[in-house]
């Protein structure tokens, strides 16, 4: 029987190609996104046996959130592999940022994956069989002046799926934390994280779409808790328990402030 994937930002970047691999094994996907009309262009792209499935669906919403999960419940669909990719960015200093555009992104980063992954959990482990894997990203072992509540939400992705993950692996479900450093998709763009004038972006060598959704389809073949793509990932990761904290701050600061936050 083929595979059910459940991949949240499926209409471009990573998440798209999560779903053109998954697709392409012979899997059945259920790809999940805001945009009806992306998303069905994105469904259009893909091959493999099973056609696509499409759910058009703000999970920043949490009533259009809960709505999806009981039409769900009623087919009785429990996938055999999540993917929370969905994910908003905001950067800039905090204090100035316009607090709808960070509580959309807190709602979608945190709420929407943490409400998705418990659903799931709860019928994998009744199954006793499931893997979930979490976008995060590299600066979540990090405070990150000028992306501060991008990189608190996503220190929270990685906390809760080592934890679910340690919970969990004895009932046959597998939690993965997926790092990747900066990813070449929109996502850095104005209007989203708008990452573009910082030196983070100008200065360290991005990852592609593709590279990511490998290492996403390789955690749930290997059952993996933790992934870092890269070796900039790595050393953001890796050096941010050792790094004095005053002389962390300066430099995160210095790496994500930018032409537009300095203004």
């Amino acid at each position: 029987m083929s595979k059910t994937y459940l991949i949240t930002g499926a209409s471009e970047g990573i998440g798209l190609e999560v779903a053109r691999l998954a697709a392409a094994s012979g899997a059945a996907v259920l790809m999940v996104a805001r945009d009806a009309a992306k998303l069905e262009v994105a469904a259009n792209s893909l091959s493999g046996a099973i056609r696509p499935q499409t759910a058009a669906v703000d999970l920043a919403d949490a009533a259009a959130l809960e709505a999806f999960i009981a039409a769900l419940d009623g087919r009785g669909y429990v996938p055999d592999v999540l993917v929370n990719n969905a994910g908003h960015g905001a950067s800039g200093a905090f204090v100035d940022a316009d607090w709808a555009k960070i509580d959309a992104m807190l709602r979608l980063n945190i709420n929407a994956l943490a409400r998705l992954s418990h659903w799931a959990a709860q019928g994998m482990k009744a199954r006793r069989s499931g893997a979930i894997v979490n976008l995060s990203a590299a600066v979540a072992t990090r405070p990150t002046p000028y992306f501060a509540a991008y990189a608190a939400s996503k220190a929270f992705v990685t906390n809760l799926s080592i934890a679910m993950s340690s919970e969990l692996r004895a009932h046959g479900v597998s939690v993965s934390a997926i790092h990747p450093p900066a990813v070449r998709t929109s996502f850095g763009t104005a209007g989203k994280a708008d990452l573009k004038s910082t030196l983070v972006h100008k200065l360290f060598p991005t990852v592609g779409p593709v590279t990511v959704a490998r290492a996403v389809m390789s955690a749930v073949r290997r059952r993996r808790r933790s992934v870092i793509i890269g070796p900039v990932a790595g050393i953001v990761m890796g050096t941010a328990p050792i790094l004095p904290r005053g002389f962390d701050l300066a430099f995160m600061t210095l790496l994500f402030k930018g032409k537009r936050a300095a203004a």
